[in-house]
């Protein structure tokens, strides 16, 4: 929450000439609903089935390859950590410090206001730590703190030039 996953997503499909896809926007697109109101009307649980079956449908019918901006959750449950290796997937972790990554979610909320799981302080924080472990068995961990997404694109981009293949996708998570 709040890395720049989207931004940073955006600006590296942008460079490498790829197709982008921010699972958030496809549920919201999907459902109907913001991923605050799927929050407030069906919970957490029915959200992250959600979450789980549209990251089954976009890695299915997406143009390959791609780069594809997971919310923060998504990788933390297993399935689909394991569906997007089986996939091929390079997963890409944009650290950012707590503090940051709160500002971002909270100090400057979008139009629906802070993000569902970011609004009590402390428990975003012991979140963030709960989730630090799995995050960190990404492919590739960069700095987000206080970078402008175009720079992060760019260092992800010269880090990819080597390894890319045809049929592989970047997740950022």
């Amino acid at each position: 929450m709040g890395s720049g996953k989207s931004s940073v997503g955006k600006a590296l499909a942008t460079l490498l000439e790829l197709t982008f896809v921010d699972l958030d926007s496809e549920i919201e697109r999907e459902q109907g609903l913001t991923i605050r109101e799927i929050f407030a009307a069906n919970g957490e649980p029915r959200f992250r089935e959600i979450e789980s079956a549209t990251l089954r449908s976009v890695l299915a019918t997406a143009a390959r390859p791609l780069v594809l901006a997971t919310g923060g959750g998504t990788f933390v449950q297993g399935q689909n950590a394991e569906l997007l290796r089986m996939e091929g997937a390079l997963v890409v972790f944009l650290q950012a410090t707590p503090e940051t990554l709160m500002r971002r979610c909270c100090d400057e909320p979008d139009d629906e206001g802070a993000r569902p799981l970011a609004e009590d302080r402390e428990a975003f924080v012991r979140l963030y730590e709960e989730r630090l472990p799995l995050y960190r068995t990404a492919d590739l961990t960069l700095d987000s703190d206080e970078r402008l997404p175009g720079d992060v694109a760019r260092e992800i981009a010269e880090l990819l030039s080597p390894r890319r293949t045809a049929g592989s996708s970047l997740r950022s998570e």
